[in-house]
């Protein structure tokens, strides 16, 4: 699996069929309640509209900066392993964001994730601009990284990604690259390298299940929303593909390997011995499936068809080629545009809370 680099991986893929079941829900989620009780954590700026509004004449924007280093993107669906990962790369001597700008700690991450909190939180806004959050993100599709509701951002995004990451080697993480990799090409131009983390579908719904209390097909649907995009963002771009199964299995292989393919990309980095492994522990694995046919279930012929041609093209990629993955079914934006509207509503109350008193407090004092 991890043993051989793929240089010249194969394209695989057919269109999708069928939807996950949970609970007798199959695809689309009619209950709001349900789908809305999830809690979200950290800076999660809400969006303000369901759709992006796409321009097709747009020009791709020359990059507004260069940053002074080299900078290599941890890639993957939140609850996959980028942090540990991360950590294994700063061991191998990259140099994550400084510790004043670091996402502390938290009960769902002891170790600490590695992640700027300013970019997080620039990330956030950006998706905000689009009509989404992290935790419900639009459907991106044409030139938007081009177009006039992102563009406003770039001058502060080149500030701050600059400010962030004044090293020569440098790694970035932060989950919602796999959604905005497009925007941050056209404001750094595209990475130097990347790595791109996945891991099973219902192992990444389940843990958000117990730290942020979505229900299972929420998770799912985010879960291919983001590997997807991931997947058709990196096209190009050197990779190294690994599952997060595997690098808790045996961390000593993925190191090495790892370390080849960043020597190979003109990186330099320590030798793959004990700091960066030792960064990695078995509690990491939470909330891993048995591969019961009960608890493979809920999991999508979609989705299952992306686990396998990920597994397929494990290894380091001179350039990534993004492969065939079929068309994302109906039911993930059904699934995530009723979070979006439930998120406007839960945004907007406030407002009118406060106009209605206002209103009532000048009646009264007429």
């Amino acid at each position: 699996m991890l043993g051989a680099h793929i240089l010249e991986p194969c394209s695989r893929g057919h269109a999708p069929t069928g939807s996950p079941r949970v609970g007798g829900l199959r695809g689309r989620i009619t209950d709001l309640r349900l789908l809305c009780r999830g809690r979200t954590v950290g800076a999660d700026n809400e969006g303000a509209v369901d759709r992006v509004s796409l321009r097709t004449d747009v020009v791709a924007p020359v990059p507004v900066t260069a940053v002074k280093g080299r900078g290599l993107y941890v890639v993957g669906m939140h609850r996959s392993g980028t942090s540990a990962v991360t950590g294994m790369l700063v061991g191998l001597g990259l140099q994550g964001p400084s510790v004043d700008d670091r996402l502390p700690p938290s009960p769902s991450n002891e170790s600490g994730n590695n992640e700027s909190a300013t970019l997080t939180r620039f990330n956030n806004d950006v998706l905000l601009s689009l009509g989404g959050t992290w935790a419900a993100p639009p459907r991106l599709t044409g030139d938007w990284a081009a177009g006039p509701r992102v563009t406003g951002h770039r001058d502060e995004a080149a500030r701050l990604v600059a400010a962030a990451f004044p090293h020569e080697y440098f790694v970035w993480k932060d989950p919602r690259t796999c959604l905005l990799l497009p925007f941050w090409k056209t404001v750094i131009g595209p990475p130097e390298a990347a790595v791109f983390v996945y891991r099973d579908a219902l192992d990444v719904a389940r843990s958000l299940q117990v730290r942020n209390e979505f229900p299972i097909t929420h998770g799912l649907a985010l879960w291919e929303r983001y590997v997807r995009s991931a997947s058709a963002n990196l096209d190009g771009v050197p990779t190294f593909v690994t599952r997060f199964d595997d690098v808790l299995d045996d961390p000593t292989v993925v190191v090495r390997e790892l370390t080849a393919f960043l020597q190979s990309v003109g990186y330099r980095v320590a030798r793959h011995e004990d700091p960066a492994v030792l960064r990695l522990d078995q509690r990491l694995r939470h909330h891993r499936s048995s591969g019961s046919p009960v608890e493979s279930e809920p999991i999508s012929s979609s989705q299952q068809l992306i686990l396998d041609v990920l597994d397929q093209r494990q290894g380091a990629h001179r350039s990534w080629s993004a492969p065939d993955l079929g068309t994302e079914p109906d039911w993930v934006e059904d699934v995530l545009a009723l979070r979006r509207n439930f998120d406007r509503i839960r945004r907007e109350r406030p407002l009118k809370d406060s106009l209605v008193a206002r209103a009532r407090s000048r009646l009264l004092g007429s």
